[in-house]
Formats: structure tokens, sequence, C-alpha cells
């Protein structure tokens, strides 16, 4: 299989979409029934993005969400992880942070490598098929608590140093063709609570990311998702009320190198590198 590396940029921009926090509304009832179908503490950018998309989000959301109740998405994440060779730095040095920064900055990546992994897996499912099921989001709600984070809470661009925006905007760059000015993934404006690390990291990945081996990884897990990811049954229903813009925007975001699947490569590295 064919596949290239795009100059696809997320079409909404991650730090702009609306927060949870100020979500109302019907916004809040489906980010508050994400959360616990994913058993997630957090909204990623994704979800976000479709709210401002007039119905985008309570109209995928509706359609999907039998995926993510399956369970399919998480197994089929651990397997992709296990199947698509990830590039690794040098030993982290641990000396350089305190076990509390470790523990928080770990949670994080945990956290966005979970949510982040299962939309790509369960979002690729729903635009390769014809799998149109609708499920009730009110009637079908999961009996869980949602999670509460244990760790500092995502911050506002307005929040964020310049000095450290610059770091962010850095390691952002990596893997992505527009490099320091593609849109900022949310994982690192989490992780502006702490520059240092972030630092640490685009010193160790940029080097990797010269040499070509983020971008093949990132080309391995998107022809991995295209092949042997989930392969839903057919059903009669058809999309009825998705637009062109709604459908193009899950498309890049999970069918391209530079959205999600760059952020699951980014994230796994670190996580593996960091454990």
């Amino acid at each position: 299989m064919d596949i290239k590396l795009s100059n696809y940029d997320f079409s909404y921009d991650p730090v702009k979409a609306i927060s949870e926090d100020k979500a109302k509304g019907k916004t809040a009832e489906i980010f508050s029934d994400i959360r616990k179908t994913m058993n997630i503490p957090l909204i990623t950018s994704i979800w976000r993005g479709l709210a401002d998309m007039n119905n985008s989000l309570e109209d995928v959301w509706v359609l999907t969400k039998p995926i993510y109740l399956s369970g399919i998405p998480e197994l089929a994440l651990k397997k992709m992880i296990n199947s698509v060779r990830l590039p690794l730095p040098n030993k982290f040095n641990h000396t350089e942070f305190n076990q509390k920064d470790i523990k928080n900055i770990r949670e994080i990546i945990k956290v966005y490598n979970k949510s982040n992994g299962m939309n790509l897996m369960a979002l690729s499912a729903f635009i390769s098929s014809e799998y149109k099921p609708s499920i009730n989001i009110i009637n079908a709600n999961i009996k869980k608590n949602i999670l509460t984070p244990k760790f500092p809470r995502l911050l506002d661009k307005e929040e964020i140093s310049i000095e450290t925006w610059d770091i962010v905007k850095n390691i952002n760059s990596i893997g992505s063709p527009k490099g320091i000015n593609s849109h900022v993934a949310t994982l690192w404006r989490h992780l502006a609570h702490w520059p240092n690390f972030l630092s640490l990291v685009y010193k160790n990945f940029n080097k990797l990311d010269q040499l070509g081996q983020i971008a093949e990884a990132s080309n391995n897990m998107l022809i991995y998702v295209k092949k042997d990811g989930i392969n839903l049954k057919r059903q009669k229903t058809k999309y009825t009320n998705i637009s062109e813009e709604t459908l193009s925007t899950i498309r890049d975001y999970v069918h391209t190198n530079n959205q999600v699947i760059r952020m699951v490569v980014l994230g796994n590295m670190m996580d593996i590198w960091i454990k």
C-alpha cells in the first residue's frame, strides 16, 4: 500500500476549539458522555473541534458511540502499538525531575495516548466502513463516575509565557511538514507546566525527526490503520446529516500522517522513553 506523507494540518485549531469548562447544554452533556464511555478524564481536540461545526458533535457521537462501547478500539490500539516499531532516543535521565513531576507527566501522556489512540481506531473504522448505527445518548449513558484528573489542568494559551510557548511550538513542529506553523496539539499545551521536560523531548526527538524515523513510524502506523484496523460489519443505514466538512475533518484527522497519528506515535514514544 503506497501512502505518502501529507501536508494536512488540523482543519480546526485545537487551541481555539471550545474548552471543556466552557461547554454548556447539549455540548457539555455529550462531553460528559464521551468521558464516561471512553473512561478518560478529559476531552481531546477532535470532539472539541466538531463542537464548533454546527451539529457535528452530536451527529458523529450518536453514530460512533456503539463502536467505543464495544471495547474493540482499546484492544485494537494495544495490538497496533505492539505491531508498529517506534524509534527511541537515548535513555531518559530521571534525575533531572522530581518524582511528583514525573508521575504527573506520565499520567497526562497516558491519558492522551489512550484517548488519541482510541479515537484513531474508532473514527478510522467509522470513516472507512458503512457501519452506521445510531444510539440514544441520554438513554444509553454508561453508569460510571467521570474520572477526575489527578494532574494539573490544561493551560489556556494566555496562561503560558512567551518563552514556554516558543518551546511548545518547537516540540509541536516535530513530525509535521508545516513545522513551527502547525496548529498546536493539545498534549503539548498540557505539558507546558514543565517546559524543561518539553525542551528535553525536543532535543532528543528532533534528532530522530531529522533522520526521518518519526515520519517513517507515522507512515507505518497509517498503513497499519488502513490495512489492519477495525473492520466493521456493513449496515443498511447511511449517513444522513453528516456534512462533507465534518467527514473531511475526520478523514484528515485519522487518515493522514500529521494529525492524530503523529500524536499517537510521539505520545507512545514518550511513554516508553520515560518508563
